[in-house]
This record gives C-alpha cells, sequence and structure tokens, in this order.
C-alpha cells in the first residue's frame, strides 16, 4: 500500500515504481556555482582566444610547445568546468524522481531536460534505510552509501525506507533490514 507523504508523489507501472520527492532551492550554493560557471565559461573562451589568437599562429620557435602546454590547462579546466556544471545542476533542481525498476534503481534531479542521473544495479543495492546523522533515507551501493530524500521529515523519511523495502525486498524480513 503506498503511503501518504506529504508533497511526495507515487506513480507505479507495471515496469517501474517512479517516486517525485521534493527538493530545497539552496540559493546561496546556486549563486555561489553560478558565479563559479560564469567564471569557467570566461576563462575557457579566454583560453581558446588566446591560444588561437597569441601563440599558435605567433610565429615564435616556442609556439608549439606553449600551444600544447596551454591545450593540456584546457583539458583539465574543461574537467574542472564538469565538476561544477554537476554542482550547479544539483542546487538548480526544483525536485528528485526515483525510478525503480526490476534491474536498476535510478535517482535523477532534472532541471529542464538537463540534470544529473544515477543508476545503480539492483543486484549490489542493499535495503533502504533511515540514517539518523544524514536524517535521509538512503542505502548502500557496494562500499559507497547513497543518499536521497533529503528534505524529508524524519517520520516520512522512515514511511518511505519501510515502503521501498516493501515493494524491493519484499523477500526480506524487516529485522534484515
Amino acid at each position: 500500500m503506498i503511503p501518504e507523504l506529504q508533497n511526495v508523489q507515487f506513480e507505479q507501472t507495471e515496469e517501474r515504481l517512479k517516486i517525485i520527492l521534493p527538493t530545497q532551492n539552496k540559493l546561496l550554493w546556486l549563486i555561489v556555482y553560478s558565479v563559479l560557471m560564469l567564471i569557467w565559461a570566461a576563462g575557457l573562451i579566454w583560453g581558446i582566444v588566446f591560444i588561437f589568437r597569441d601563440v599558435a599562429f605567433s610565429g615564435e620557435r616556442y609556439a608549439i610547445v606553449f600551444t600544447i602546454m596551454l591545450l593540456i590547462w584546457l583539458y583539465i579546466w574543461y574537467r574542472l568546468g564538469k565538476i561544477l556544471w554537476k554542482q550547479w545542476q544539483y542546487y538548480a533542481a526544483r525536485r528528485e524522481i526515483l525510478f525503480i525498476e526490476p534491474e536498476r534503481f535510478i535517482i535523477r534531479r532534472p532541471v529542464s531536460l538537463l540534470g544529473i542521473t544515477d543508476a545503480y544495479d539492483m543486484e549490489h543495492v542493499s535495503p533502504f534505510y533511515f540514517s539518523e546523522e544524514e536524517s535521509c533515507p538512503g542505502f548502500n551501493y557496494g562500499s559507497r552509501r547513497i543518499y536521497f530524500g533529503q528534505e524529508l521529515d524524519a517520520p516520512s523519511g522512515e514511511q518511505l525506507v519501510k515502503y521501498l523495502n516493501g515493494v524491493v525486498f519484499a523477500d526480506l524480513d524487516e529485522d534484515e533490514y
């Protein structure tokens, strides 16, 4: 039986269970990561323009080596941007969606068409539990602890954990999780 939780929506089909959880907008972190993304974009554009305008076709004998060094720096800068982009999307998302399928457990934080999607193989997902120190539901995936639903209050989180364990791990007793 689906629990009645405030601001939580459940949709169940034959293929999967979809749970939509609310998230709080952490405006300070969103602003910080937005500023960092603007700095990152300006640095990337400046780096590309600098390479082509001032270095690569300058005719100096050090141009090849310096261009290679700058391209390595731009690659590192690009990788940093991917990390910033993921964090920005995490704080910009207005909801968290859980998809529970027979083979996969998917956590999605959508931002329009973009967003963060993490998929976990159900074979390695442990039974769900309510973490007292994080005050949210979670599970172990191998040796990693994965938390979701941070905006749920403790009673709602515990009800969600009980329901998820009943759906996903129906063959286990409550004592085993």
